[in-house]
């Protein structure tokens, strides 16, 4: 499989799990009607399986529609991919050690975050014994 199918593989795959999740509950609950006693009593919930996997099929597709966006993005350049394999990178989370880090999807290598400089960030000041500007001052950067 190449990096790129993996990468789809990773992304989508939550989608296939929730649709599933939902078939499975609907399943189990017009299996449990059948049965008598006080767990069969649900004549008051007849829709409850019905309603169990339309929630599932709706879990799904919100969670592709907001992948596909996702890949959507990185095809046009918008999202950071990695410098290895040219795939879609994961949200940053916090790694052992090493900060803010974000896997790549489709080579599972790390890249850290704690490098970029934050929006609002002004480079530091130092003084310097040349005299470059009007009171000797240049960026560190």
């Amino acid at each position: 499989m190449s990096y790129v199918g993996r990468m789809y593989l990773r992304m989508f795959m939550p989608g296939l799990v929730g649709l599933g999740t939902g078939a499975v509950a609907a399943a189990a609950m017009r299996a449990a009607q059948e049965f008598p006693g006080e767990l069969g009593n649900l004549s008051l919930y007849i829709h409850l399986p019905r309603w169990l996997l339309a929630a599932g099929v709706l879990v799904g597709l919100a969670i592709v529609g907001i992948q596909a966006l996702r890949v959507r993005l990185w095809e046009r350049g918008a999202l950071a991919s990695c410098y290895v394999c040219g795939c879609l990178l994961a949200p940053a989370r916090n790694g052992r050690g090493l900060g803010r880090v974000r896997p790549c999807l489709g080579c599972g290598k790390v890249h850290g975050v704690n490098h970029h400089l934050a929006p609002g960030m002004v480079p530091l000041q130092v003084a310097v014994a040349d005299g470059a500007g009007p009171a000797g001052i240049r960026n560190a950067r």
